[in-house]
């Protein structure tokens, strides 16, 4: 389901990392699109049902009970990166590993090469670059500048793009009914102030997020993600793209999922990521 997808936030930041340090790239092209950041009308033109009519409750009820199906993940992945400093897409392909609430495994490759290995368990993570012979490890819940790519990434926002109970549960909302979505305003409550924390838009029919917004605590727009192309996988609906891009850092990440299987068995050890003989180490603490 789009929700196990909602937060994506700054997935991306972490693949512009790895994928620089891949040195993959082509002919230069335009980071921010607009067509399918600022109209829905390309996603939700291709629906065809009947539209619901849902109190904010039940939506949020809904999504917070579709999304305890889902207990595991697996699925191969391609990315392909744009940024302002690259000379076009950067393409990776790889694999993904999830298991609720807070366990995820990454692996990519290029060429039968492996350019990283990144595994999280929801307060810590640990990146290995085989390319740099460099390991990465340190807590989840910022952002960690990688001085050598003077790039910043922000682990703990791999598994909130499954694990987004937190965004709808203890938050005020707002809701906005539109012909064929539902636009649900998401806030932060401090003494006095009203915050935004996110915007999430909802198809009425499928009842699948098909939009997410994400803000600094300053109010600027941190991140914009949008999930398409659904399928079901035993019960659960689940986007196989996910476009995600980070207006502030004028970059932007694909990610297309194929041989999708949810909820079966996974051994706790693959989760399990130590750092090999021979590499240098880098804590973030």
């Amino acid at each position: 389901m789009a929700e196990y997808f909602m937060n994506t936030q700054t997935i991306c930041a972490f693949f512009l990392f790895v994928f620089l340090a891949s040195g993959c790239a082509s002919h230069r092209t335009s980071v921010l699109q607009k067509s399918i950041w600022e109209s829905a009308s390309e996603i939700l033109g291709s629906m065809q049902g009947e539209v619901k009519d849902l109190s904010l409750q039940q939506i949020k009820d809904t999504v917070i009970s579709n999304r305890s199906k889902l207990k595991t993940f697996r699925a191969k992945v391609k990315f392909s990166l744009a940024t302002s400093d690259s000379k076009g897409p950067i393409h990776c392909n790889g694999v993904l590993l999830y298991k609720s609430p807070e366990s995820l495994r990454t692996i990519g490759s290029k060429f039968a090469t492996t350019v990283f290995d990144m595994s999280i368990d929801g307060n810590m993570f640990w990146l290995h670059i085989p390319p740099e012979k460099k390991f990465y490890t340190g807590t989840c819940s910022t952002f960690r500048k990688i001085e050598t790519l003077d790039i910043k990434i922000f682990p703990g926002d791999m598994t909130s793009m499954f694990n987004y109970n937190a965004l709808l549960e203890g938050e005020k909302t707002a809701l906005e009914v539109w012909p064929t979505y539902w636009f649900v305003r998401i806030m932060d409550i401090e003494e006095n102030d009203v915050l935004p924390k996110g915007n999430l838009l909802i198809d009425r029919i499928n009842g699948d997020a098909f939009r997410c917004e994400l803000f600094h605590a300053d109010g600027s727009v941190r991140l914009q993600a949008v999930f398409r192309d659904y399928d079901a996988y035993d019960g659960c609906r689940v986007p196989r793209k996910i476009d995600v891009r980070w207006p502030g850092n004028n970059a932007a990440l694909s990610i297309e999922f194929s041989d999708i299987v949810i909820n079966e068995a996974l051994d706790p050890k693959v989760f399990r990521l130590t750092a090999p003989e021979g590499v240098k180490t880098i804590s973030f603490y």
